[in-house]
């Protein structure tokens, strides 16, 4: 295999962005949140996507860590 062939390998699909819809539609973007609507006063919250969880946590330096 030559390097031009491993540059092209098969990607997965990009996310969607948040708010698309799988109707065909055009996206519309929704209003940002802000931060701390999403954590409630918390320093991390856990949100449920597709049966996984993850945790969305605020760092001291006031940056968003989202882990799964």
């Amino acid at each position: 295999m030559t390097a031009l062939e491993s540059s092209h390998e098969a990607r997965p699909p990009a996310a969607a962005p948040v708010g698309a819809r799988d109707s065909g539609q055009a996206f519309t973007p929704t209003p940002p949140l802000n931060s701390d609507q999403l954590l409630g006063g918390q320093r991390a919250v856990t949100i449920a996507h597709e049966g996984a969880q993850y945790i969305l946590r605020a760092t001291r330096n006031g940056k968003l860590i989202l882990t799964k």
